[in-house]
């Protein structure tokens, strides 16, 4: 039997006419042969080149730096031609004569101390800039900007602008609630610029009315379903350009004037105590002046109103705090004040998805009820902050 044979571990690959030759294999298959010794290769000349840029250019010897400012200077001049630092002393009269080195008994010169190399010197720090601290607004400035901001909310800031006067949302009463936010503000605001007129702008009785501020005031008491002839909206507006009239000429400290006296501070918070009794014997009564319950579209009224009244007196609280904080913190009455401006902020954000106007005892909320609970407690703490601030 012949012997088997055995099954070659590779195939033969046929050969290119004229033999074996190396012309075969191409500079691809080279390169890839030595590939490893072309990356490291391609790193290290990146290497090399990233270190080139980083060293120092040409003409630049750090040396020279640390070189002592004495010998560097004594070196310029013998380059430029001059004589060295000595005979000019000599000359002045300063240090005596002499061919060769100085006398003992007059000792020797001090030796230059070395200059320390520039990159060792410590770095003057940089002059400090001066802080220039704001500039404080003049008084009545927070206070008169807090009442035309919160006017300016229900003018411009609110869709479809001020509605009880118009058409569609005031005379066909489509959005009540709305508009009697927009109420409640204005009878803040109506109050306030009230007590500002009479009392804030004037020292005494005596003096005479603010212009400005006088004729804002006349604005503001235009009905606010009035239409046309003369529009209420338009009014306010003008009412709002006279307030502004008013704060330029206290920053250019004008004639102008605002008093931010303990009695003023009283007068303003007697006319919130008023407003506060009245919104909240609407929101706690059971019956109108007829005998009548009180009807759901009714108890509606009452409630937005109260809720524009708490939303525009908290900004005005906020800016009382501000302008009368010597005097408030003089009777110690600051604790007493940011709790009336806490009620009416919680006030303002109560927003039931649907009014309702159940028995206080019974299953469905009242929320005619709800509010008064935040009315009466500011009107409370209005009460109390006026005896505080008139005791002695």
């Amino acid at each position: 039997m012949t012997p088997r044979s055995e099954k070659p571990e590779h195939l033969p690959m046929p050969l290119p006419p004229g033999g074996p030759s190396p012309a075969h294999l191409s500079l691809l298959a080279r390169l890839l042969r030595y590939r490893f010794f072309l990356v490291a290769l391609v790193v290290i000349l990146f290497l090399a080149a990233l270190f080139a840029w980083k060293s120092p250019r040409p003409g630049h010897h750090p040396a020279a730096a640390a070189q002592p400012l004495a010998a560097q200077g004594e070196a310029g001049a013998l380059e430029q031609g001059k004589e060295p630092l000595l005979p000019s002393l000599e000359a002045e009269g300063k240090l005596p004569a002499a061919e060769g080195k100085l006398p003992e008994a007059e000792g020797k010169l001090p030796e230059a101390s070395p200059a320390v190399p520039e990159s060792l010197a410590p770095v003057a720090a940089p002059p400090a800039a001066q802080v220039i601290p704001p500039r404080e607004p003049a008084k009545g400035v927070i206070f008169t900007r807090a009442l035309i901001k919160i006017m300016d909310d229900q003018l411009r800031r609110t869709w479809f602008g001020w509605r009880p006067n118009s058409l569609l949302f005031g005379k066909m009463h489509l959005t009540h609630n709305v508009n009697n936010i927009q109420e409640g503000v204005l009878e803040v605001a109506r109050r306030t610029v009230e007590v500002l007129n009479l009392n804030m702008t004037r020292f005494a009785t005596t003096e005479a009315y603010n212009p400005q501020v006088n004729e804002a005031m006349n604005f503001f008491m235009v009905s606010s379903d009035k239409y046309w002839f003369p529009s209420a909206s338009g009014k306010y507006r003008e009412a709002l350009g006279d307030l502004q009239a008013y704060i330029d000429d206290l920053q250019r400290g004008g004639r102008s004037h605002f008093y931010t006296r303990v009695d003023y501070a009283i007068i303003l918070l007697g006319n919130y105590k008023d407003i506060l009794g009245s919104s909240f014997h609407n929101l706690i009564k059971d019956t109108e002046a007829d005998g009548g319950p009180v009807g759901w579209w009714a108890s509606g009224e009452y409630f937005y109103h109260a809720q524009g009244i708490a939303l525009g007196m908290a900004e005005m609280l906020e800016a009382v705090d501000q302008e009368f904080k010597q005097e408030l913190q003089k009777k110690d009455s600051h604790k007493l004040l940011e709790d009336a401006i806490h009620s009416l902020q919680a006030a303002s954000r109560l927003s039931p998805w649907v009014l309702t106007n159940a028995s206080k005892d019974g299953i469905l909320a009242n929320h005619r009820a709800d509010m008064s609970t935040y009315i009466g407690d500011a009107e409370h703490i209005m009460a109390t902050l006026q005896s505080s601030l008139a005791s002695n």
